[in-house]
Formats: structure tokens, sequence, C-alpha cells
């Protein structure tokens, strides 16, 4: 959903993305991070293991243009294709090209298949961004083992310490429903995408007339759990993620 070429295809009702950015600002935060360390602390070189997938490779792009940008030295990269299980000759590779720093592109299945073989064949970069993977909580941990997520970064569209609007009644009400969980971020997009349509419907006062509706969230700004979303005429978001890091 958040790939920047679904928004380049001028479709007349949308889409419109529940969440703050598309796919090529997603890292954003992370290359600020980054680059914001004292010099002697600031990584030299960079990997870059991408999984082949819309969402994942403009995430990926991104980051490298920017740390190449700022003196970065690429030393590795390559796109692995969908049906790629075993990650243990790419963490070879990566090993080999012994980067400071590691973003990997990942969906979660290979997103933990990739984190797996970094502790097989025992490399553990200084800094490691992965996409989508470490978003997943609970289900992250248990994959890839508690003791390998420590300072894991990743981009995040929600936490449950949020102070927006609604968000604390939608955790309490999650862990009612599921029996203590937190939610996932797929779960807090899932709820912004049904406050998005419930805020449109209400401003259209209608939910039959499709072309009314997206004409009302292109010119308006809607309250969520995950804050306050707006859109570019395209249905592409205007805004940008939070960032997220492992930590005990």
């Amino acid at each position: 959903g958040g790939a920047p070429e679904i928004f380049e295809r001028d479709f007349q009702y949308g889409p419109f993305f529940t969440q703050q950015a598309t796919a090529d600002k997603q890292g954003d935060l992370f290359v600020e991070w980054v680059l914001g360390l004292p010099e002697n602390e600031r990584p030299k070189t960079a990997a870059y293991p991408v999984l082949d997938d819309p969402f994942t490779v403009p995430v990926i792009d991104a980051i490298k243009a920017k740390f190449e940008e700022a003196g970065i030295e690429t030393v590795y990269e390559d796109v692995y294709p969908a049906s790629t299980s075993n990650f243990d000759s790419i963490a070879n590779a990566v090993k080999s090209a012994n980067p400071d720093l590691v973003a990997n592109g990942a969906q979660f299945d290979d997103g933990i298949g990739f984190r797996r073989s970094l502790t097989k064949v025992g490399f553990e970069p200084k800094i490691l961004f992965q996409t989508n993977a470490p978003s997943f909580g609970q289900q992250y941990a248990d994959g890839v083992g508690v003791q390998n997520t420590e300072g894991t970064f990743f981009a995040i569209s929600h936490t449950p310490d949020a102070d927006t609007p609604g968000n604390k009644e939608f955790v309490q009400k999650f862990a009612q429903t599921f029996g203590g969980e937190e939610p996932a971020e797929d779960a807090a997009d899932a709820y912004a995408s049904g406050q998005v349509l419930q805020a449109a419907v209400d401003g259209v006062g209608s939910i039959d007339d499709q072309l009314a509706l997206a004409d009302w969230l292109r010119d308006n700004t809607v309250e969520t759990i995950l804050g306050p979303l707006q859109w570019e005429d395209t249905g592409a978001p205007i805004g940008e993620f939070l960032i997220g890091q492992w930590q005990n």
C-alpha cells in the first residue's frame, strides 16, 4: 500500500494510504539519526540486502542515496527474490563485506530469516535497520530470539504510547479483546483506515458517492490514532513516520 508507484497511476477515486508517508520516505528519520551522530561514531560503510518488492525497494533506495551523498560507502547491495528461503549465503556475503551498518529491506518472513542467518554466521553489525519485521512486536522477538532484537531500528506508523486522540482507548480495548496484547502496527493502521472512512462519510453525508468521498479526503485533515493524516491529490500521504528501536 505504501509503494510510491501506486500513486502515479492517476486513479480518480484514490487510493488514500492511511499511514503517514509512502515507502520512499519511511527511512528518513533513521537517516537523520545516523547523520546526526558525532563524526567518530558515524558509520563509514553500509550494506543493503533487499527483498524484490514494491514496498521494500523504495525504502532502501532512498536510504542508500542519502547515505552515499553523505559519504557512507556502499560495500554490498543485493536484491533477492521473494522465493528466497535460505539467507545464509546473503548473510555470509554481508559478513565478508564487514559493513558498519546494515539496512535490510524486508517483509516479515524474510526479515526473520535474514536476522537469524546473521546470528548463524556470527556477524553483528554496529547498526541494523530492518523494514517491517521488527514492528511485529512479540512475533519478531519469538522469530529471531529476544536476545537478538537489541538495538534493531525500524520505521513504524504507530506506538501504543502515542498521545493521539483515541489511542489510549484503542489500546485498552485491543488488550481487553486479545488477552492483554498490545496492538501490532497493522492493527492500528486498520483501525485508522476505519477512522478515515468514518470521517469522510460524516463529512460528505453519504457512503455512496465515491468521488465526493475522495474529494473530501483531498481537502481535509483527519485526526486518527496515528496522528493527523492528510493527502496529496494522488492519495499519497503528507507526513513522516516514527522511528523505533528495540531496547531491553
